[in-house]
């Protein structure tokens, strides 16, 4: 058996060939383009999706025989298809931030945020489904008119390789307009905001098949009876597939976005409406979540503005020529907003504290910090709920031990590194192996741990103290971004 993992992510798509014994036979990988009509506002192309996986499947289809096919994808991108299951319109993205007037609207029309809370299981956030939704209904009505279809990017590429529309239990969590304790659309939410409930797909499980490839690609890719695997939202399916699906275990993603996110039986979710509480892909489990939107982002970013000519081996050992704390230099790492613990599509990024001592090795270790910062915002919230004794690590930022430590120091528990870690594409295998007749309990000896990072006591005690810093520069700023917001915007 061989088993492919296809992950629609922001900045490009990854697949892997897998074996049936967990062992990588090959990667493949196509980047992608995002649009960005105003700041905040986030576009993708569904066709840039189809056209990246087409080009995948076609050169995997020149050196293996494929049995099944699993997906992951962005949360939340609104993708909208017509009577004759066209693409209306762009979609909107996870980090897109128009939506917070529509937010509101239906927040209030719902009896309040811990009314929407106790509903669905999350509060109507921007980067949500539901607020795209309505702002799609309120600023674009003729496209919304010709809606038939509403599915999240990895549903759409599984309708182009099937032609069967549905979607899964994690990324319908993501929609605002799901009820995650009893896994299904919630017809009160949607009758009250008078949206049709004919729009959204079924829901099944995330290692259900989503049907056979279509006979006309199974031609074009000389293959037979290949199996299409719902799959799950990239979070899920990225703790998946570097074994964190059990209750306790825990999981930080350092990449575009950030993540930390800590599976549980429970099925409370944070009334406060802080964590995101979303249902896992494995049965009878769900997680609490936290998210920032710019991790690997806010790298990226500081790296072409300052580093441009670095490797990400030199920028390593810049950071780490640097000490804790930047020479007193604090990132605010909230380049398009952030949703964990702020919620504030308003706030921007902030470097405090330049001086004519700053070295461009002190900005990129300030960057660092702050994201690692970011993350431990969400991870103070994860910990209360869950009891976490280590934490997985996967994503970009994996890839930087001085990081890593940073992470470890921050959270004071050993951050574990994964031998495999290939995020989504590899979970989306894993569920192509179960949704083919494989158990969890046999893919999950696919995971070992190739090396796991201590927390520095030291450093543990001066970030508690700087950690306060950050904290305070954002309470200290967050009026001035909604001014600056307005009267630039």
């Amino acid at each position: 058996m061989k088993y492919a993992g296809i992950d629609i992510g922001t900045t490009g798509i990854k697949a892997l060939v897998v074996e049936e014994n967990g062992k990588i036979l090959d990667r493949f990988d196509r980047p992608l383009k995002v649009y960005n009509p105003r700041p905040a506002w986030s576009d993708q192309k569904p066709q840039d999706w189809w056209e990246g996986v087409m080009d995948i499947l076609g050169s995997i289809s020149h050196k293996y025989k494929i049995d099944s096919i699993g997906l992951s994808g962005q949360m939340h991108s609104l993708v909208a298809l017509d009577k004759d299951e066209n693409v209306v319109r762009p979609a909107i993205l996870w980090n897109d931030q128009r939506t917070t007037k529509e937010c509101q609207e239906a927040t209030q029309i719902l009896g309040g945020e811990r009314n929407v809370i106790s509903e669905v299981g999350n509060p109507i956030l921007e980067g949500f489904t539901l607020g795209k939704i309505l702002w799609l209904r309120k600023n674009e009505p003729d496209n919304f008119k010709r809606i038939k279809h509403i599915m999240m990017p990895k549903d759409y590429i599984a309708y182009m390789l099937t032609g069967e529309i549905g979607t899964e239990w994690s990324d319908a969590s993501g929609t605002a307009c799901y009820d995650v304790k009893s896994r299904k659309w919630d017809l009160k939410v949607l009758k009250s905001l008078e949206i049709d409930e004919g729009l959204f797909p079924p829901v099944s499980k995330s290692y259900s098949s989503r049907g056979m490839l279509k006979a006309s690609l199974e031609k074009t890719f000389g293959w037979k009876d290949v199996k299409i695997i719902c799959g799950g939202a990239d979070n899920a399916v990225s703790a998946l597939g570097i074994g964190v699906f059990n209750p306790g275990d825990c999981m930080v993603s350092v990449g575009t976005s950030g993540t930390v996110l800590g599976v549980t039986s429970s099925t409370e979710p944070d009334l406060e409406g802080k964590l995101h509480y979303f249902n896992h892909v494995v049965d009878g489990t769900s997680y609490y979540m936290g998210v920032m939107l710019s991790a690997t982002g806010s790298f990226d970013w500081a790296r072409k503005m300052v580093a441009t000519d670095d490797s990400l081996e030199k920028i390593e050992e810049m950071v780490k020529s640097s000490v804790p704390g930047s020479k007193g230099l604090i990132f605010l790492p909230y380049l398009n907003g952030e949703r964990t613990p702020h919620r504030d599509p308003h706030a921007r990024g902030v470097i405090f504290g330049i001086s004519s001592l700053s070295e461009k090795a002190d900005i990129m270790r300030s960057v660092i910090e702050g994201v690692t910062f970011g993350l431990r915002d969400s991870f103070e919230l994860v910990k209360k709920r869950v009891d976490v004794k280590s934490a997985k690590i996967t994503g970009g930022g994996s890839n930087n031990l001085e990081w890593v430590k940073i992470i470890a120091s921050n959270f004071k528990v050993p951050i574990e590194i994964p031998e495999i870690n290939e995020g989504g594409a590899y979970g989306a295998a894993m569920l192509a192996a179960v949704g083919n007749g494989k158990k969890f309990e046999e893919v999950s000896k696919w995971i070992k741990v190739k090396n796991t990072v201590e927390p520095e006591q030291t450093w543990s005690e001066f970030y508690d103290s700087w950690y306060y810093e950050y904290k305070g520069l954002y309470n200290d700023l967050k009026e001035r971004f909604k001014e600056i917001d307005r009267q630039v915007y």
